[in-house]
Order: C-alpha cells, then sequence, then structure tokens
C-alpha cells in the first residue's frame, strides 16, 4: 500500500487524472537516455508532470528494475504521481508471442522485498537475463500458465494486453477467431484478471473480438510505449481514471468500473453548484474542517458521531426552511445550537454554476453572511445566486410518511423547475377571478333592469296625470330650459374629466420618455442617431399638447360661461315660469282638482334618467353570454396549464425512479379525491346538504370546473338543496374554480 497521506488532488474527492498504462525506463535496453545520470529520475518525473500524467505503469521488457523503480515512485509520489510496478511480459501464444502488462500490487514490494523480479526468471527457465530482458524475449510458458504461477504467489495484480491490434498483439496474435478460445471455461481467471486492453484504433477489429469473447470485454487503455523520456504522453490518444486515491486499488477499482470511471478525454466539469468545504469555529465541531466533493457525498459514522450535526449546521448556514410537515423542528434548532455553542460559527466555502467562489458565514443567532474575495457582498440570495435551489432532507424527513408527506417530497425533489408554470397559472387565476368579477357583476342585471323598468313606468304613470290635464304642454318651456340645464352640466363635467385624465397621463409618463433620449449606445450609436430624430419630433409633439392645454383651460372657462350666460336666461324668465304655475294651480283649484306641479319636472327627469339606465343595462345583458364564454375559455387554459404542471412533474418523477431503486414515487393527475372532499365540506360549511351528495359529486367529476360546467347536471346529485348549492357555489366562484386538486 502507498504511505497514506492527505494528498491536495482528492481534498474535495475523487477527480479525473490522466494515465499512461505503458511507459518505459533507462532499465530497458530499448529505452534510450542521453543525459546526465544523476538527472534521469528528476528529469523523467518532470515530464510526467508536464503532460499531466498522474498515473503510470513501469513496463520494462520482462524486467523490473527496484532500486530505479523505488527512486522514481518516491519522487513521483511527492509530486502526486502514481507510478504502479510492472512489468512486459511475453508470453509463449502466437507466432511472435503476446505482450501482456502486468499490474503488480504494493504487496509484491512490501517489507522492502522484490518479488516481481523472481517471478520474471522463473518466467524464463534455464535463461539468463541477457537473453530474455529485451523486447524480443519470449517465455515457454503461454498465457494460462503465467496466470496460473501469478495465483500461486497469492498476492494481487491485473493484466493488459499491450497494443492489442499490432505484431505481438493479443488481438493480431490470435486473429482468425482463434481468440474466442478466452470465452472457454478454462480462461476464466485469465479474464477476470485482465482489465485492460491497450492501443485499440480499428472498430470493425473491436467488434470481431467483442463477438469472439462473448460478451466479455475489458476497458480500453492508452500508453505512450516511450523509449525516450521526450516520447512520454507524446501519443495523441490518452485515458483519464476517476480516482479518489494513489493507490494500486483505486487504479483497479476504476478500470473494473470502466463505463463511469474511464474517459477518452478529460471530462468538463459539471456546470453545477457546489459546498467544497465545511468549517466549525467553537461548539463541538470546533476547528474542525470537512472537505466535500462535487459530485456525491455520503456522511458515515456510529449515532452520535455528528453526521445530523454537520447537515443541520449546512442547512442553518444556508438559510434552508424546513419542509411543510417537518415534525422535529425543535429537535434540530436545538442540534445547531448544540454543534455551534454560545457565540460559534459555521463557514461554508462553495462555487456557484458558473465556478465563482464565495464563503458564507453565519454565528449562532445571526443572520448568514456571503462573501466574495473577502469582502462582504449583502444582499445577495444564498439560494438562487451560490448554492443554486438546494433540496434539504433532515434525519426523519425521509422516514415519516404522515399526511402530506409526499406532496412535501414531491415539492422539494422537483420544485424548483416549476416555477415557470407556476407563474403561468397565477397569472391565468387572475384571468379566471377577472371572468368572475364581470359575471357576478352580471348575476343581477337582469333584476336591475326589472326594477329600473319598474320605476320608469311608475314615472310615466304618474306623469299621464299631468299630460291628461295639459300640463305637460303648459309647462314644456320649463321643463325644457332643466332639460337643457342639464345637458350643459354633463358637458362640462366630461370635459373636466378629459383635462383632467390629460394631465395624469402626461405626468405619468412625461419623465420616462424624456429619459429614453439620454440613452447612449455602444455598438448601434448610428442607428440610435437616426431613432432619436423621429423620438425627439414625437416629444415636440407631446410639448404642444401640453401648450394645448393651456388653449383648453380657457376653451372650459368660456363654456362655463355660456353656462352662466345661459342661468341668467333661464332666472329672467322665473317670473313668467312662476306665473304660469299660478295660473295652473288656480284652474285647477276652480275645477277641484290637487295636482304639485313641482313634482311635473321631477317626474320627467326620473324618467330621463331610467331610460338611460335601461339603455346601458341591456347592453350589459347582451354581454352576459360573452363573459360565460370568456370564462369557459379561460378555465381551459388553466387546466391546460396544471396538466402541464402535472407532465413535468411526472416526468422527474420518472427521472428519480429510473435513477435508484430504493424510492418509488407515483403521480396521479387531480387524484386526491379526499382533499376535494374536505374542500367541498369546507366551503359549503352550513349549508345543510348532506356529505353524500359532496362524495358522489367527487366521485363523478374531477374538480370544481367540472362541476361549473356540467352544473346543471351536477345538480340532479344535490337533490333538493340545488338552490342552496348554486348559492354557495356563486358566492365562493373564485376560489373553487381556482383551486387546484392535489
Amino acid at each position: 500500500m502507498q504511505e497514506n497521506k492527505n494528498y491536495t488532488l482528492f481534498k474535495n474527492g475523487s477527480v479525473w487524472l490522466k494515465a499512461d498504462f505503458h511507459l518505459h525506463t533507462k532499465a530497458d535496453k530499448e529505452f534510450i537516455f542521453n543525459g546526465e545520470k544523476n538527472s534521469f529520475v528528476k528529469d523523467y518525473v518532470a515530464q510526467l508532470k508536464e503532460k499531466s500524467i498522474r498515473i503510470g505503469t513501469i513496463t520494462n521488457h520482462n524486467k523490473f528494475d527496484k532500486n530505479e523503480f523505488s527512486a522514481l515512485s518516491k519522487l513521483a509520489i511527492k509530486n502526486e504521481i502514481l507510478l504502479l510496478p510492472s512489468v512486459e511480459l511475453s508470453v509463449n501464444d502466437g507466432a511472435n508471442g503476446i505482450h501482456v502488462l502486468v499490474v503488480f500490487s504494493s504487496q509484491w514490494l512490501e517489507n522492502g522485498n522484490d518479488y516481481i523480479s523472481p517471478f520474471i526468471s522463473s518466467m524464463f527457465p534455464g535463461k539468463s537475463e541477457s537473453e530474455y530482458q529485451h523486447e524480443n524475449g519470449r517465455s515457454d510458458k503461454n498465457i494460462l500458465q503465467v496466470v496460473e504461477e501469478l495465483e500461486k504467489v497469492n498476492r494481487d495484480y491485473f493484466l493488459v494486453f499491450a497494443h492489442v491490434e499490432q505484431r505481438s498483439g493479443l488481438w493480431e496474435e490470435m486473429k482468425g477467431g482463434k481468440l474466442s478460445d478466452f470465452a472457454d471455461k478454462r480462461y476464466t481467471t485469465v479474464r477476470e484478471r485482465t482489465l485492460g486492453f491497450q492501443k485499440v484504433r480499428t472498430h470493425d477489429d473491436r467488434e470481431k473480438v467483442k463477438q469472439w469473447l462473448g460478451g466479455w470485454y475489458p476497458a480500453e487503455v492508452e500508453g505512450s510505449d516511450a523509449k525516450a523520456i521526450e516520447q512520454i504522453g507524446s501519443r495523441t490518444h490518452e485515458t483519464w481514471l476517476k480516482m479518489g486515491d494513489f493507490t494500486f486499488e483505486a487504479v483497479k477499482y476504476a478500470l473494473a468500473d470502466s463505463l463511469h470511471r474511464l474517459s477518452t478525454k478529460k471530462p468538463e466539469n459539471k456546470p453545477h453548484s457546489f459546498i467544497s468545504s465545511v468549517t466549525f469555529e467553537g461548539g463541538v465541531l470546533d476547528g474542525k474542517t470537512v472537505e466535500f466533493s462535487s459530485e456525491l457525498n455520503a456522511l458515515i459514522g456510529i449515532r452520535g458521531s455528528g453526521k445530523s450535526s454537520l447537515l443541520e449546521a449546512v442547512r442553518y448556514a444556508l438559510d434552508i426552511p424546513f419542509g411543510e410537515k417537518t415534525i422535529d423542528i425543535e429537535y434540530k434548532n436545538k442540534l445547531v445550537a448544540h454543534t455551534l455553542g454560545s457565540g460559534g460559527k459555521v463557514t461554508i466555502k462553495a462555487k456557484d454554476r458558473h465556478q465563482r467562489e464565495y464563503t458564507i458565514s453565519r454565528r449562532l443567532n445571526d443572520s448568514s453572511e456571503v462573501f466574495v474575495d473577502g469582502e462582504l457582498q449583502p444582499g445577495l440570495a444564498i439560494r438562487e445566486t451560490i448554492i443554486h435551489k438546494p433540496i434539504y432532507f433532515g434525519q426523519k424527513d425521509l422516514s415519516s410518511t404522515g399526511e402530506g408527506f409526499e406532496k412535501d417530497l414531491v415539492e422539494k425533489l422537483v420544485g424548483e423547475k416549476l416555477h415557470d408554470i407556476r407563474a403561468q397559472i397565477e397569472l391565468q387565476n387572475q384571468t379566471v377571478w377577472a371572468c368572475c368579477d364581470k359575471l357576478l357583476k352580471l348575476s343581477n342585471i337582469d333584476e336591475k333592469i326589472s326594477e329600473t323598468r319598474s320605476k320608469k313606468q311608475d314615472a310615466e304613470f304618474r306623469l299621464k296625470i299631468f299630460i291628461d290635464n295639459g300640463i305637460n304642454e303648459k309647462l314644456q318651456q320649463q321643463s325644457d330650459f332643466d332639460t337643457d340645464q342639464r345637458k350643459i352640466s354633463k358637458i362640462i363635467s366630461d370635459i373636466r374629466n378629459f383635462d383632467s385624465d390629460l394631465e395624469g397621463l402626461l405626468a405619468q409618463h412625461e419623465d420616462d420618455l424624456k429619459n429614453h433620449a439620454l440613452y447612449k449606445s455602444k455598438k448601434n450609436e448610428k442607428f440610435f442617431a437616426e431613432l432619436f430624430v423621429e423620438f425627439n419630433a414625437l416629444l415636440s409633439s407631446i410639448e404642444k399638447i401640453k401648450g394645448e392645454r393651456k388653449s383648453i383651460a380657457l376653451l372650459i372657462q368660456n363654456i362655463k360661461n355660456k353656462e352662466s350666460d345661459f342661468l341668467i336666461i333661464k332666472k329672467d324668465l322665473s317670473d313668467q315660469f312662476a306665473e304660469v304655475r299660478r295660473k295652473l294651480e288656480s284652474d285647477l283649484k276652480s275645477q277641484g282638482k290637487s295636482l304639485n306641479l313641482e313634482e311635473f319636472p321631477e317626474l320627467q327627469k326620473r324618467i330621463e334618467t331610467n331610460t338611460q339606465l335601461l339603455s346601458s343595462l341591456e347592453k350589459e345583458s347582451q354581454k352576459g353570454t360573452g363573459v360565460k364564454v370568456e370564462l369557459v375559455k379561460a378555465l381551459s387554459k388553466l387546466n391546460d396549464l396544471w396538466h402541464r404542471e402535472y407532465k413535468l412533474i411526472d416526468d422527474e418523477l420518472k427521472k428519480v425512479n429510473d435513477s435508484q431503486d430504493s424510492l418509488r414515487i407515483k403521480g396521479e393527475y387531480k387524484g386526491n379525491k379526499t382533499e376535494f372532499l374536505e374542500k367541498f365540506k369546507s366551503v359549503f360549511k352550513g349549508s345543510r346538504i348532506r356529505e353524500n351528495s359532496f362524495s358522489t359529486l367527487v366521485g363523478s367529476y374531477s374538480d370544481f370546473t367540472a362541476i361549473y360546467n356540467n352544473m346543471t347536471e351536477a345538480l340532479m346529485g344535490v337533490l333538493t338543496s340545488t338552490d342552496v348549492f348554486e348559492q354557495y357555489f356563486s358566492d365562493n366562484l373564485k376560489a373553487l374554480l381556482t383551486w387546484q386538486v392535489p
């Protein structure tokens, strides 16, 4: 095993590292080194570092030099580069022998011993080192025999077949279908120990090999096969491994899980926010710093070891609210207080989705503070700008499956993805409410029409008495003057309203319009210069309108003066009108009749007013049908938005379900009939309608909108309480039609 130390590369968990599985050194006869003798190790490691190679296997031909490897690996590990002891062994298969890279664990060098060299010698019985320690040396043992001998040693290792498509490569030497022998049972151990094919280039060959091997196929890896220092890392093809430590076991694990931990190029950082570390000052975790990965992190420890303390401290620093159904809020708050202690502080280092770094600190009973490069950034939204919409589940949150748990869980899992659709739903709710207001306003229009018509008919009947006595003709002049006076007053009132609205309109928009003229474009200066020629002409027109307001004010005063002139004329005739009334009263009295002549103009005014009101009400009544159609369309659009929201939730839940087997979540559109029934009972409380009636409606209709659209049919389920049902429904129309069945 490698010396246990904290490598800076892994302080935040696993990282992708470049690997070279076919390296040679000066100990190999084919390797050329013309530098200073004492600089080889330093130069070699420097080249690895320059080429960003962090993992390498020293695979000299049929040879292992313990002293050289020890010197190289010692300097390499100081530079956070892992070198594994290996050998490029030529086994006795195929016409030219097959080169296989045997990668040894640290067990082969334990306690300062070298168990590798004796093994290599045993592969070439009866031969001296000079006869086999070169590229063309060839063991008299085939791969089955080599693996059999390796297994006897009882020390860990794995195999990589070198340059498989070339001479002395596995595929080339066993082509023509002979490679299918590897699928035989006798090759089971060989397959289990083989973790890589090196230097695969041809797609067609790859597909043939996969067929011959019957479903077994190891990782494809790369190696520079360098015969000089400057050739290290010179190949265009690369291998990257996802590693969490510098050990033989970590390399072996990465190759075994090549689907997830091996790449032919360096994977790009995923564009998501994450916490890189949490540090504590004070409290039970004083001085402790916990580093986190940008990917999955697991907190493992016995009961009471601080897992929940760490989680709750992070939640507290990020100011994440509890879910609606959290049952142990008091316990969690006390846990934070216990963890931080009086005056204690938790500090989080984090990166946002653009990989900008932030520091978030919070002392017990204080608010969170955000720092960028040491400077406080007040007002920065932690759960939007930095850690984007985090989802929090604390202790017991996933094990407590009481009422409302499912909804709370779904909201935490997918709530952030529903922001846009829910904003659209809220806007559509307002449209529905507006339609309901119009409809409710029109709901008693027929009653108002009837009432107004009755008032008009009553006034006409009473006026007929005056007409039958010829009074209307005798008082017509005064009546006409009264009508004209009302019209003049209405004209002046409308003009003043127009002038007031115009003044308000100018005051509301004038400054904003003028401010537009101050804009300076950085890229389209010429275009905006031409645009502002027209815009300034518009501003000039507005100034003219402002100037015209003075003329309007003068004209209003002139009209007001005309009203005064009219009143003078009317006053001059008042004696004449009075004389007419006195004569009429005298004539009526002589005939034994008693009529209040002051009532005559009032009745005429009442008839005129009610006639105008009737006309307006009848127009509004005609709009009623249109408003109902408008409401039905608005409800249809709202229902579509609800369904889109459900589909978004369902799609996200499918992703959650497909990604793991521990948690299965299933949604049903408008499926919570219990909540539907409870809403019914709550709104219709006091109506004395039986619960069975509500249950029937809940079982027959999906929501209140469906009931509204089928009201006649729905009322049949309410039996004798139809009037009460309609009244309650109408009184709560806005709330019912926009209530969404969970």
